[in-house]
């Protein structure tokens, strides 16, 4: 007896495509941020340090004025 069934049957394939444009998230997860983890982070952290900084120097001088005036 010759069984057939089995000649047919489909190839194993992931679930999921790793075509860039179907699912970026996977690519950059992959690619970008596996390769360049720690230079986003601190690029990251710079900029969060940057945005603190430019907001104290904004405030500063107002507030110099209040404290100067008493009020």
């Amino acid at each position: 007896y010759f069984y057939t069934a089995n000649l047919f049957t489909s190839p194993r394939r992931p679930e999921t495509s790793f075509l860039w444009f179907t699912s970026p998230w996977k690519t950059f997860k992959h690619i970008v941020w596996k390769n360049y983890k720690w230079y986003i982070l601190g690029a990251f952290l710079v900029v969060i340090f940057g945005l603190l900084l430019a907001m104290f120097i904004y405030a500063v001088p107002g507030l110099a004025a209040r404290k100067v005036m008493g009020v």
